[in-house]
């Protein structure tokens, strides 16, 4: 009974190990620990029966990545475990791998080392959001510039800046922190200051209200996103983020919003408003997305061709034609300050 015992439990850690592997790629080089992570057996049950963690300093080598893109899981060699063969998370360590006899990968925190390449993107998105209704989201009640219930102010009448965003294909959501800072901080005010000149802060402190207010998303926005372009310098790239947002607004989108504040409206209705302004059928390279049947963020498609004198019309009649939605085809216009 005992050595059946023994059997069964053989089978279990074999089919662990196992189904791990299903849709993994061979790799080889090392992870050097950053951080006391936990080391998994299987990663997607979680399971450690001798709780095995990194040690901070010590390398690893690395025999398998879950993924031969952007791989978010790395399986190593840990001496002293049983088994020896188990995965850690992308952000356990500095990596420097080859992911199936390809091309190097490596960083703080893994992943292909082409998505924090400056100068790769191949289009844009410029992110808006629609200040109040981001506001009444959970992660957005405590932001100070949330505090504002001002019905005259601009963010209360226009879509604000989220970002301008350098995308690369190949790399998804990942494309990021192209420069010395290689990853998010536990605040956006612990990235370090951005020296900007006077006139373009106070330009972009209109435009994105946690600029003024003091949450620092300005911060994030160049060191995670703006530091992947090359084209601009810091000034000129939220120089043209701002521009790129006041002509959006001053399309006549700002104008349909504002006067249809506290009321649902249809998609269709903000649709022939922006193909009014922008040409026939630019619509299909925005993207919306609503939450609670508000509508929160616009994501605005555009190409690679981003220079100082960019205009909004012209990168819109470019781009790809693929419109998004969320909002069921209608949606809220959410006015300012927090609903009772």
């Amino acid at each position: 009974m005992i050595k059946l015992i023994q059997f069964i439990a053989i089978l279990l850690v074999f089919h662990s190990v196992s189904t791990n592997t299903l849709a993994s790629t061979s790799a080889s080089g090392t992870l050097t620990a950053s951080q006391s992570c936990e080391a998994f057996v299987s990663k997607n049950k979680r399971t450690n029966p001798d709780d095995a963690k990194l040690v901070i300093g010590q390398s690893y080598s690395v025999v398998e990545v879950n993924k031969a893109v952007n791989p978010s899981w790395y399986r190593l060699n840990i001496p002293n475990a049983k088994p020896q063969a188990r995965w850690v998370a992308e952000n356990c360590g500095q990596i420097e791998v080859q992911i199936g006899g390809g091309g190097s990968h490596g960083g703080s925190g893994g992943g292909n080392n082409d998505c924090r390449t400056a100068g790769l993107e191949d289009s844009y998105v410029l992110a808006l959001s629609w200040q109040p209704a981001f506001c009444e989201t959970g992660p957005g009640r405590s932001k100070p510039e949330c505090q504002i219930d001002d019905a005259e102010s601009y963010q209360a009448n226009n879509f604000t800046l989220h970002g301008l965003w350098p995308n690369k294909r190949e790399c998804g959501k990942n494309y990021g922190y192209c420069g010395e800072v290689n990853r998010k901080p536990g605040d956006f005010c612990d990235y370090p200051q951005l020296q900007l000149f006077t006139e373009i802060r106070s330009e972009l402190e209109q435009v994105m209200p946690s600029a003024a207010a003091g949450s620092c998303l300005q911060r994030h926005e160049w060191f995670k996103h703006g530091t992947c372009q090359t084209k601009l310098t810091i000034d000129e790239y939220f120089e043209v983020a701002v521009n790129l947002t006041s002509q959006f607004n001053a399309s006549g989108v700002g104008y349909f919003m504002s006067r249809n504040i506290g009321e649902t409206v249809t998609e269709d209705e903000l649709i022939s408003r922006i193909d009014s302004a922008h040409g026939v059928d630019t619509h299909k390279s925005i993207e919306l997305k609503c939450k609670n049947g508000n509508l929160v963020d616009v994501y605005i498609y555009l190409t690679d061709a981003l220079e100082k004198t960019a205009d909004l019309k012209d990168l819109l009649n470019s781009a790809v034609r693929s419109f998004k939605s969320n909002c069921g085809g209608e949606f809220r216009i959410d006015p300012i300050g927090f609903a009772n």
